[in-house]
């Protein structure tokens, strides 16, 4: 039942924080231009891994909101902290996956070689588009009847 509380939690999440969404709309997108790109077994570890890491503290960040809201209504310094550092932690994860991203990306000609390749290849471009057009919907309209719930 464990893994069954933990899927229905990550749901939830994706439900209720835009933040997420955005995160995982940014990680698809990143993945597929990773795909066409050509990185390494090894550069696509450091990559999922550090998806991974955003996406994690993203999670904790909303545990955290969640459980410092249901245990007070008062607004409180050690509560607004505690909110915040948890915030400032995904902030500090986003920042490092930038830089990540600059690593493994960080070639401006292979880059655009890749661009040119994705957007006048019309078997590719249609897929991505659609991809792109979908994940946009799920960032903007992903919640429960497009609110936080």
């Amino acid at each position: 039942m464990s893994f069954y509380y933990a899927v229905c939690g990550f749901l939830g999440a994706i439900r209720s924080e835009a933040h997420l969404r955005f995160h995982i709309m940014i990680a698809v997108l990143i993945s597929i231009f990773a795909h066409f790109y050509g990185i390494s077994r090894t550069e696509w570890a450091v990559l999922i891994l550090t998806i991974g890491a955003v996406i994690g503290a993203e999670l904790f960040n909303t545990a955290l909101e969640q459980a410092v809201n249901t245990a007070t209504d008062e607004i409180k310094p050690s509560a607004k902290f505690a909110k915040d550092a948890s915030a400032g932690a995904v902030l500090m994860l986003a920042v490092i996956s930038v830089f990540v991203g600059i690593f493994l990306f960080g070639n401006t000609e292979r880059i655009l070689d890749t661009l040119k390749y994705i957007f006048t290849t019309k078997s590719i471009l249609l897929p991505c588009l659609s991809v792109g057009f979908i994940l946009l919907g799920f960032v903007i309209f992903g919640g429960k009847n497009g609110k936080k719930v």
